[in-house]
């Protein structure tokens, strides 16, 4: 008796001249097809699906050719299949008649079988974002190299890389215009320090940002004005704050900032030895675009403002009611926690303010780093790696543009306010209080390079954070984008006949509006609004022509049997987009109700395709039918050209194989 036993098969010259030559025609069978297929890959799992090892069986590979033949089938996939893949999974190339908006749509279709696992786009990959820029290599702070407090800005530019509709205030000692590598990123910006020794530009508030400089010279400290102040060089900080935030990214010179597209709005408030509070507070409301006695309102209000600067004290009533009316402006405060080692100042320790403290390379509490309560997180400072940036050759009046390597909670914070820019980028509707919770919602864990933990009273001193005394985490830049991108809108769409009920069997009556479509129970994410609604009739009877643009659609009834199917295209504030289908059964009066004939039309995708949006998160589902592909019988022919080898593969064995 002749039988097929795959495991007791001998590999006979003529086994091996069938087995190439069915090989050959198996090439040639899905060549064709891969060359002529739709763009894009995608990765299918049976529920039933084992782990082919490396020499799967014969009758392994039949039965999940079988199976998959099935599903793609009577889904109506236009697909080739390509190859088995790990873990059960089975890789696919879509077939040329499958549009790239359609995809989606299709996957979640397939994904909804009962048999299928899951169905998922073969994503590509790539290397993160490098910036060509020199010392690029040098700004560990924006980069996510394995076990440093890096923000993990070059993951992040993938996601965005920000907008010129975004601005941030930079609170300083104003910055050098002049410089090559913030060209073309900074707005006119305002003076508001109100006295004339300490604004040093001959002049108090006015609308000239520039930094002069703000060097104390032996001189100037023997002086009844700056006495009490250190000699020094000009600082020319503004500037290299500004730098962290938006530097010209990719621009094959000098250094990358943390935003590629963002408007620094520079706002001098900082002079010869500092400056006073209420030059501050009177910048932080002009900032945000309210009104300041005297001073011509602000025509780019900023999204969020960042103060390098503070002093040790608590925040006072007044400070704490101009960051509340701030905030209410729509305007997030981002401040540095301070330098000295102990508890956070102000203006950082007001409530609803980022306040930043400061990280070494390691991971380590920067020693000068304010810690405590009032610390919400912390981001890269520098103590023994310093931050590279931008400055000035100038020790007084400026120079030519330079470089610098500096540390502090000072460029720790506006890497924060760079991500604030970029979330910002992403949903301009954004409130400070989401921006804030979702900052400190997705910051990475605390590194423990040192061996002593941080604590609340300890003063300086290099130490190992943790959430008790250092705040949520570190920045995680490429977790906050990320969080904020994937908050795509829910379309959720459904239809009655007559209003007795969503789906199935209804009987049609009488009236004048007897098919409904709703879709207000559509959501968005928090913090944006729905920009428009978009409803198309994909298959059945035309009982809506063209499209309709409101969330809820009363159309005519129907005047036979039909199956209806309608789609939903929900978009957000931002642009996000999300896709839904719907379907009813329309049984007319005195029929019988047997299927009616426009059902085939409506589950091959009828006379209008439907779109999607391009989002992974999307759930969208055919009720009845759908779109995408169709002709699925005749694009699997790769598979099915596959299975009848393997059949004749089958018969061969059994006619050489005896008992």
């Amino acid at each position: 008796m002749l039988t097929f036993r795959p495991k007791k098969q001998k590999l006979t010259p003529l086994r091996i001249l069938v087995t190439s030559v069915l090989l050959m025609l198996w090439i040639l069978l899905v060549a064709p097809a891969y060359a002529q297929g739709g763009s894009g890959q995608f990765i299918v799992k049976l529920k039933n699906s084992v782990e082919l090892g490396s020499a799967p069986t014969l009758r392994r590979l039949e039965k999940e050719g079988e199976f998959l033949a099935d599903v793609m089938s009577r889904n109506n996939v236009d697909a080739v299949w390509l190859r088995a893949g790990s873990v059960g999974t089975h890789v696919m190339r879509w077939g040329s008649s499958v549009r790239d908006t359609d995809q989606q749509a299709v996957l979640n279709r397939l994904a909804s079988d009962p048999e299928v696992e899951f169905a998922i786009e073969d994503r590509p990959v790539r290397a993160f974002a490098t910036p060509n820029d020199p010392n690029f290599s040098n700004q560990w702070a924006l980069r996510s190299t394995l076990n440093t407090a890096g923000a993990k800005f070059d993951q992040a530019w993938d996601v965005i890389r920000g907008s010129a509709d975004v601005v941030v205030a930079v609170l300083d000692t104003g910055v050098v215009f002049e410089t090559p590598d913030l060209m073309g990123r900074l707005l006119s910006g305002y003076d508001f320090i109100s006295d004339v020794p300490t604004a040093n530009d001959g002049d108090g508030r006015d609308a000239n940002a520039a930094d002069p400089g703000n060097w104390i010279s032996t001189e100037d400290s023997q002086t009844s004005t700056f006495s009490g102040c250190s000699v020094k060089n000009s600082s020319w900080h503004g500037t290299f704050v500004a730098g962290q935030v938006a530097a010209n990214t990719h621009s094959d010179s000098d250094v990358a900032g943390a935003d590629w597209n963002v408007k620094v709005l520079p706002v001098r408030v900082l002079g010869k030895c500092g400056g006073l509070l209420s030059d501050v507070l009177d910048a932080m409301l002009w900032s945000a675009g309210l009104d300041v006695p005297g001073i011509p309102r602000n025509p780019n209000p900023a999204d969020v403002i960042n103060l390098s600067l503070g002093s040790s004290s608590t925040c006072s009533t007044f400070e704490q009611s101009v960051v509340d009316r701030v905030n209410a402006a729509g305007t997030l405060v981002v401040a540095a926690a301070g330098n000295s080692g102990g508890s956070v100042d102000s203006p950082a320790n007001c409530s609803n303010v980022l306040s930043v403290g400061a990280l070494d390379r390691d991971g380590s509490r920067a020693s000068y780093s304010a810690i405590g309560s009032g610390v919400s997180l912390m981001a890269p400072g520098g103590f023994t790696n310093g931050l590279v940036g931008l400055s000035n050759s100038g020790s007084t009046t400026p120079g030519s543009a330079s470089l610098a390597s500096k540390t502090g909670t000072s460029f720790a914070a506006p890497l924060v306010a760079a991500t604030a820019g970029l979330m910002r980028s992403i949903n301009p509707t954004l409130t400070p209080a989401q921006l804030r919770s979702q900052i400190l919602n997705n910051t990475a864990g605390f590194l423990s390079p040192g061996t002593s933990t941080c604590t609340a009273n300890q003063g300086s001193g290099t130490c190992n954070c943790t959430t008790a005394v250092c705040g949520a985490g570190m920045l995680d830049a490429f977790a906050v984008v990320s969080a904020a991108r994937a908050s795509s809108p829910v379309a959720n769409a459904s239809v009655s006949a007559n209003g007795l009920g969503t789906s199935g069997f209804q009987e049609s009556a009488s009236g004048l509006n007897p098919v409904r479509l709703r879709g207000s129970a559509s959501s968005v994410a928090l913090g944006r609004t729905v920009a428009s609604y978009q409803w198309i009739q994909v298959s059945g009877e035309q009982v809506m022509t063209g499209t309709r643009n409101t969330a809820d659609v009363d159309l005519p009834a129907a005047t036979a049997t039909s199956d209806l199917v309608f789609q939903l295209t929900v978009t957000d504030s931002v642009g996000e987009n999300h896709s839904s289908f719907t379907a009813i059964r329309v049984v007319a009066s005195g029929d019988d109700g047997s299927s009616p004939s426009s059902l085939a039309s409506a589950s091959s995708g009828g006379t209008t395709a439907p779109t999607t949006n391009n989002s992974t998160t999307s759930t969208a589902s055919v009720a009845s039918g759908g779109g995408g592909g169709g002709g699925g019988a005749n694009t699997l022919g790769g598979l099915f050209g596959l299975m009848a080898l393997l059949l004749a593969f089958k018969m061969l064995g059994r006619a050489s194989s005896k008992e």
